[in-house]
């Protein structure tokens, strides 16, 4: 605990400065003796720091929220002792909106008292941050010295991507060997019904196509489709970005990988994460609430590292990339080399997706109105949509997402596309 003069005892300090010079130039003993009882009082306090006991805990309601979900932040201060005044201030990270409330609080405390003090907030962009940091100031009865002290007690608190219902995603065209959602081409146990055969020693009698057999006078059965699940890999680019947090390009692309890793979860697919930038990072395909855990903790450390080093993917390790699995792409296409890592995928027989999100619109927002600006992102879009139809006759499927469009309304006609470009 540190200890300081209060800003209200400069005056007081003034005045003892003063009768000590007059006491000195005058001869008077009286002013003289004024004076040092005043610094005697300002300097050399009866009462030390350790007179003002207390206990100070914190609290917070949640430390794993999404975006846009609020947290109740509580403080808790008993006294031991006689406090005449108690200042308590919390700072709060800039990611971070106090919605009721205040994050400072000023009480005076008898001994055995004790205050709660609360205020709730709102968890504004995706990221990490800590709370738990306390200012506290105390004054003594005379209000002329201040103790200040620093309580620490570190609540790390996690805000993931807000995750959006999605209806439709994209269908993989292959899938795997355990149970899941897609209808696949190979008969089996199943319900969807696919064609119909003549019995044969070993059906079960549930398959027997009653009708068909009464109509042809032979035992028919009807074969069943099979469900099974499919791997999902999520591809976030992290070589570059435009935009500033939370609406930076990094920003929807996480929003948008964590809205479809729930979504493909939900159909029991098995969903891996691919970090391509700076560095490779990756998680391996799984299943179930854990793995969701897992993709939103990865993709809450997702950053930009610059680099000019270009990523090989063949470094990746197979169980990472099943040899059938559906590669989403999320990437503003602002490097070239995420174009040729999708390009490497699809000649490699995977299955690939480019989610392409447009940065023209986030630029020409954060640029001043002015008509070389507008031409020059007017350029930049015709440039884009070159880009678009080059990777489309390569045989890319392609998504274009603006930022201001929801991303349940711009996968709306991708189904019907996706099924024309592979007839």
């Amino acid at each position: 605990m540190s200890a300081r003069i209060a800003p209200q005892a400069l005056p007081l300090l003034t005045l003892a400065g003063t009768a000590l010079f007059l006491g000195f130039l005058a001869g008077r003993v009286e002013l003289i003796l004024v004076a040092l009882s005043l610094g005697v009082i300002l300097l050399f306090p009866a009462r030390s720091s350790a007179s003002l006991d207390y206990v100070l805990t914190h609290q917070v309601s949640a430390t794993r929220v999404f975006e846009g979900d609020r947290l109740r932040v509580t403080v808790t201060v008993s006294a031991r002792s006689r406090i005449p005044a108690i200042e308590l201030f919390e700072p709060l990270p800039p990611t971070v909106t106090r919605v009721t409330g205040s994050n400072r609080a000023v009480f005076a405390l008898r001994p055995g008292q004790q205050v709660r003090w609360s205020y709730e907030v709102e968890c504004a962009g995706l990221g990490r941050f800590t709370l738990g940091s306390v200012y506290v100031r105390l004054h003594d009865a005379s209000g002329l010295r201040v103790h200040e002290r620093q309580h620490r007690d570190p609540k790390p608190v996690c805000v993931y991507p807000c995750v959006v219902p999605l209806r439709r995603v994209p269908r993989p065209r292959r899938t795997q060997t355990s149970v899941g959602n897609y209808v696949s081409p190979t008969f089996g146990e199943g319900l969807e019904p696919g064609d119909i055969r003549l019995f044969a020693p070993g059906d079960r009698i549930r398959h027997v196509n009653w009708r068909a057999s009464l109509r042809l006078g032979k035992l028919y059965v009807t074969q069943y489709h099979q469900e099974r699940n499919a791997d999902i890999i999520l591809m976030l680019d992290t070589l570059r970005h435009v935009g500033t947090p939370p609406a930076s390009s990094l920003d929807l692309c996480v929003r948008a990988a964590a809205s479809l890793a729930c979504a493909y979860l939900a159909r029991k697919d098995r969903v891996g994460l691919i970090e391509y930038g700076g560095f490779l990072d990756w998680v391996r395909p799984g299943s179930g609430s854990p793995q969701m855990e897992r993709l939103l903790d990865a993709l809450l450390s997702a950053q930009v590292i610059f680099s000019y080093v270009t990523r090989d993917l063949a470094l990746v390790p197979p169980r990472v990339l099943p040899p059938q699995a559906l590669v989403i792409g999320l990437s503003p296409l602002l490097d070239e080399r995420f174009v040729k890592a999708m390009g490497d995928l699809l000649a490699r027989g995977f299955d690939v997706v480019l989610f392409r999100l447009s940065p023209v619109e986030m630029t020409r927002a954060a640029l001043p109105l002015s008509p070389v600006d507008d031409l020059a992102c007017r350029l930049w879009s015709l440039e884009r949509q070159a880009q678009l139809f080059e990777l489309r006759r390569q045989g890319l499927s392609v998504l274009e997402w603006r930022p201001d469009q929801p991303l349940e309304v711009a996968l709306g006609g991708f189904g019907r596309r996706r099924r024309g470009l592979a007839a």
